[in-house]
């Protein structure tokens, strides 16, 4: 039986809508509020010049465990907070009580818990029981079990509430925590806080979302997430201007005309909160509690009940049931906030802005998850779905959304969305620094998780960003793609204040927080990461982490999905620790994290000598860190990681992305997937049917063979014709291994490209046995030519029958490798940074190499071209020599290429031109430098180095 049969009051607007089911309907029709065609969440407009900004901070009782003023039955000191550990602790004992505080207010009071756990997946035990207790009268106030499952993050403080009445004034209260034995559990801090006022959160949360929904005149600070950022933070950032308002009511008045009345919950079904949001959001009202309803129907407010919910229903599913029946066909179903009623503000005003449902249903309870999937069901699958929020329980939560092609975006105790959803949609993404060239090293990854939270970003991740000594080493720093529409101010922020090595990089999973091992329907996860891919690349993000639960491995379709619909993705991390690694269809590596969510510098440096064990030094090997941000790390404690292994010239610290393109140069991937025109199987594969033809030679070994034994000399393979290629420059790569180096030194292939449309070879390449730096191992041997559009494209390997030899596949990009004459990698002899560039002045530099490096033993053997980008600020100095162009083998010192640049080669002062070499590489394992020779005869300015 629905619950409307026993409500005694149907709204005239609700039952309009009752009787058709709008799936789409227009989410906001205020002005200010537009939800612009492919966006997955609103936009709001630009923010007033001057914000009122209110102060929400909710005045608490805390008490640190570890002080002096919590006593403890069991456990011991641990850092920043009071642990108990299994076959260490005795069990059965009360790990806090105390404090017997006696100035508690009377009345309705919220008790907090904030804990920690190590495992929350091994079984469902209750692992400690809270209670509040009267020790003047002895009696229990208020208690509640809590379960391993109830935590859903591991080493990190999450905050556990318990709501009681707090009868006399004067008494003594404790707060107390009592352990099982069954669990590591560490208590960072108890405590409480008074009731009215989180109602007068709620109040002026909804009225923040309604004077916000016109236009973003209203920010809030509070001080709920342990370690935020200050009051002033991001608006002096973002350049927001701001009053800071001494009475919050004074806004109720200067907004009063923008109100239609008020909706009042009931405290004793406290999810009525959240229906009372969502009809508040639709009418123009604001949620209240019974205790203000009086204040505010009277003078000077004077505000209409619009709906008094008080004893309407008897659990918390009729009050969802009501919800859907007579709310969700007014409302988007592109977007749904998920929060529990114990948050009385924070991202209730986001909800209320953009006329949201807003739901807590836990799906680990069967009428509760058939609840949610009525919801569920109703939302666009695969196409953007977002639910916004948070969830009684992470797993179980995300899994569910995701069977349904949904994702979630954290952000429940995010404030001002409405305000950071009006900022500049303009965000200047800065290149990628250059690569250094790959040796056989170990190169460490570190990362920060969390980002993807949006009130992390909001609260705590400023804190860490504005650390003094930022910049000292790579960091991988996570945060979400949903930025560009929720916070694309702040996303712009981090971007222009980044340095060199800060890695702005995706978390789970990409645009939000999904379990893509989950999604029945492929064609719709395809969707979901070519959505993703497309809020990256706006994003300025190029590695994503892929979630399936806290420790699933990646499933190979969800791994082939990304390959192929976000092809500018570097690569994956996966959150299964391990460190694996899968290259999916040829084209994408991921990784499990070598660890996850390290709670400590310490426990870092134990995780990096665990990984790095046992190298011999003979390969690359790639480790890969994830820390947790919530506890015990702070900035420093990466600075001190690295520092640790400073004396391990092995050991190489590097940014995330730079991280993946060397991992992809390892496996003979395109360093930069931009650069990528296409790539062609030389067999047909399972993912992919290969464009050529064959005179020799067989499908053998995941590529296309010919062997002595079998075949005569001949074309390997031909083909495809293609005439989309685009015209300029491009390279060709053909990857390819051999059976063995020893021997004569035949030629064992011929390479070319070929311009069908003419007959005309533009350029070709003998391969010797000598070229491959080792037996059966895959090696890159590429061809630069310049196309014309519209050509017949062909590309063909001659087999001269001399060696077994294998092809994987043929790659064509735009380029193999690109220098910034500014950035790491290249060094100077001469000159500073000069804008774009580096400038050597005539005035103040002496004659010397104003550029050189990167000393690549990697670059493929083929036919090269070197293009040098520069200018000079005097170009009448006719036959003068400017600047000398080299390519330098750094083991034999031997120049390779060279050319002497004069003035009257400049077409113009002051503007960049292209100068380019061109060479045989035929040198393995030998280092290769790019050099710029500043002879001081007048100013020049070099901008990169492109290689073909």
């Amino acid at each position: 039986m629905k619950s409307i049969r026993w409500i005694r009051w149907v709204p005239a607007v609700a039952a309009a809508f009752a009787a058709s089911e709008l799936i789409h309907p227009q989410a906001a029709a205020a002005a200010g509020l537009t939800w612009p065609q492919g966006q997955v969440l609103p936009s709001f407009s630009t923010p007033a010049a001057t914000l009122d900004l209110m102060d929400l901070t909710i005045s608490e009782y805390k008490y640190e465990a570890e002080g002096t003023q919590i006593r403890h039955g069991t456990g011991h000191l641990d850092g920043n907070g009071w642990v108990a550990q299994t076959s260490i602790d005795a069990a059965n004992q009360f790990l806090t009580y105390g404090p017997y505080a006696s100035d508690i207010p009377v009345g309705s009071n919220t008790a907090f818990f904030d804990l920690s756990i190590d495992n929350n997946t091994a079984n469902n035990d209750i692992v400690v029981t809270v209670d509040v207790r009267d020790n003047t009268t002895g009696a229990v106030l208020a208690s509640r079990d809590i379960t391993r499952t109830a935590f859903t993050k591991l080493y990190t403080f999450e905050r556990f509430e318990l709501p009681f009445n707090n009868p006399v004034a004067g008494h003594g209260i404790e707060f107390r925590i009592f352990w099982y034995g069954r669990a590591y559990i560490k208590a960072d801090a108890v405590g409480t806080r008074a009731q009215v006022q989180d109602d007068e959160a709620a109040l002026f949360t909804t009225l923040k979302g309604i004077v916000n929904r016109t236009q973003p005149r209203i920010f809030t600070y509070d001080n709920a997430i342990r370690g935020q950022d200050g009051k002033f933070g991001w608006l002096n950032a973002l350049g927001l201007g701001y009053t800071e308002v001494s009475d919050r009511w004074s806004l109720l008045a200067k907004y009063r005309n923008e109100l239609s009345g008020i909706v009042i919950y009931d405290n004793a079904l406290p999810d009525t909160l959240n229906l009372a949001t969502t009809i508040a959001g639709l009418q123009n009202g604001v949620a209240v509690s019974p205790a203000l309803a009086t204040r505010l129907t009277a003078a000077p407010y004077n505000l209409p009940i619009l709906m008094d919910l008080r004893g309407r229903f008897t659990t918390k599913v009729q009050v969802y049931q009501y919800l859907y029946d007579y709310y969700w066909s007014q409302v988007t179903h592109k977007l749904i906030i998920g929060l529990s009623p114990g948050i009385k503000g924070f991202l209730r005003d986001y909800a209320t802005a953009a006329k949201l449902a807003v739901v807590w249903l836990d799906p680990k309870v069967p009428a509760e998850d058939t609840m949610l999937r009525k919801f569920l069901s109703a939302m666009p699958y695969g196409n953007g779905g977002i639910y916004m929020g948070w969830w009684p329980e992470e797993a179980a939560g995300i899994e569910r959304v995701s069977e349904y092609g949904i994702s979630t975006l954290a952000g429940d105790f995010s404030s001002n969305l409405t305000v950071f959803g009006g900022t500049s949609r303009t965000v200047s993404v800065k290149p990628t620094p250059n690569k250094p060239p790959l040796n056989n090293k170990i190169y460490i990854s570190l990362i920060l998780s969390d980002g993807d939270n949006l009130q992390y970003v909001e609260h705590l991740f400023k804190k860490l960003w504005d650390s003094s000594n930022r910049g000292q080493v790579p960091l991988g720093w996570t945060i979400s793609p949903a930025m560009l529409d929720a916070m694309p101010g702040v996303l712009n922020y981090l971007h222009t204040t980044a340095t060199p090595n800060d890695n702005l990089i995706s978390g789970p999973t990409g645009l939000g927080y999904t379990y893509p091992n989950y999604w029945g329907n492929q064609s719709y996860l395809d969707n979901y990461v070519s959505l993703t891919q497309d809020y990256m690349n706006r994003s300025g993000l190029k590695v994503v982490t892929v979630w399936n639960k806290i420790d699933g491995a990646t499933n190979a379709n969800v791994g082939n999905s990304f390959a192929y619909n976000a092809p500018l993705l570097l690569g994956l991390t996966a959150q299964n620790a391990g460190g694996g690694i899968t290259v999916y269809n040829n084209m994408l590596p991921s990784q499990g994290l070598n660890a996850t969510y390290c709670p400590t510098e310490s426990s870092m440096v134990s995780e990096i000598n665990r990984h790095i064990s046992g190298w011999n030094g003979t390969s690359p090997r790639f480790v890969s860190i994830q820390a947790n941000p919530w506890e015990g790390n702070s900035y420093q404690s990466f600075v001190n990681v690295v520092n640790t292994f400073s004396s391990n010239s092995n050991i190489v610290f590097v940014r995330p992305d730079i991280y993946f393109q060397l991992m992809r140069e390892h496996y003979n991937l395109p360093v930069d997937p931009a650069t990528l025109v296409k790539i062609y199987e030389a067999e047909n594969t399972s993912y992919a049917t290969s464009p050529f033809s064959h005179t020799v030679g067989r499908s053998n070994d995941n590529g296309w063979s010919a062997n002595v034994s079998q075949d005569g000399e001949g074309l390997m393979l031909y083909g495809p014709y293609v005439t989309s290629f685009p015209a300029g420059q491009l390279t060709t790569t053909f990857k390819m291994k051999i059976d063995a180096v020893t021997g004569t030194n035949d030629l064992v292939a011929t390479l070319d490209v070929r311009d069908a449309t003419t007959g005309t070879v533009l350029t070709a390449f003998d391969v010797y046995r000598s070229h491959f730096k080792a037996g059966g191992i895959y090696q890159d041997f590429s061809l630069t030519f310049n196309n014309t559009a519209g050509r017949s494209l062909e590309f063909r390997a001659h087999y001269k029958d001399k060696a077994a030899i294998n092809i994987d596949k043929v790659t064509t990009t735009t380029r193999l490798g690109q220098y910034e004459a500014e950035g790491a990698v290249l060094a100077h002899h001469a000159g500073r940074i000069s804008g774009d560039g580096w400038q050597a002045s005539l005035s103040l530099d002496a004659a010397g190499h104003m550029v050189y490096g990167p000393y690549d033993a990697n670059v493929p053997v083929g036919t090269r071209k070197l293009t040098f980008r520069l200018k000079t600020d005097n170009n009448s100095l006719g036959a003068q020599v400017l600047a000398t162009l080299d390519v330098r083998n750094g083991t034999t010192g031997a120049t390779v290429a060279s050319m002497d640049l004069t003035a009257q080669q400049f077409t113009a002062a002051n503007q960049y031109q292209d100068f380019s070499l061109t060479f045989h590489q035929t040198a393995i394992n030998q280092p290769l430098e790019y050099r710029v020779y500043f002879h001081k005869r007048s100013t020049l300015t070099v901008d990169k180095i492109t290689v073909y």
